[in-house]
């Protein structure tokens, strides 16, 4: 059984509290944990089990959390079209942690804590335009239509810089 207490770096409102743990039995191949927890394997890195460092293969894992978006994009949709934003707090908040990931992972990073984000995603060389800007509406009022479809926008462009800093390294050329 793995028992891990959330560091204080990743408490925050949307996510975890003060003191809280991660507890699991089973482990499930990648990326199926951040399914459970939320910056599960940014965690695990802090703690230094190193048991899987997603942004140092960012081929292979940004495609697949960009797929655990698609499922939660189409969750989504379905619980904004029938007006139940109370339902939609969490699969909002989890797939707001999938474009984290995302977006630090692409930066080759992990994800070093999400308390003071504003901050750390400032300081990132590859993120959509305004990233901060729409990322402080979307947190501020995850359960809103609004913040759905920002937040698929934010997807969108983060797929595009994905692609092209993939197609960049390919060629060997510096990144931007």
């Amino acid at each position: 059984m793995i028992i891990l207490r959330v560091p204080n770096e990743f408490v925050h409102p949307l996510f975890y509290r003060e003191g809280e743990t991660i507890e699991t039995t089973e482990l499930a191949p990648f990326p199926l944990m951040m399914k459970k927890f939320y910056f599960y394997y940014d965690i695990l890195a802090c703690k230094e089990f190193v048991e899987n460092e997603p942004w140092k293969d960012i081929g292979q894992s940004i495609p697949a959390v960009l797929q655990l978006w698609k499922e939660k994009r189409e969750q989504l949709d379905i619980l904004f079209q029938n007006r139940d934003r109370k339902a939609a707090r969490e699969p909002m908040t989890r797939a707001i942690s999938y474009f984290m990931a995302c977006l630090y992972w692409l930066n080759g990073t992990r994800v070093k804590g999400i308390a003071n984000w504003e901050r750390e995603v400032n300081t990132l060389r590859i993120k959509p335009m305004n990233c901060v800007e729409r990322l402080q509406f979307i947190f501020a009022k995850c359960d809103l239509y609004h913040s759905f479809i920002q937040l698929g926008e934010l997807f969108n462009e983060l797929t595009k810089l994905y692609y092209k800093n993939l197609a960049i390294s390919k060629k060997g050329l510096s990144h931007y």
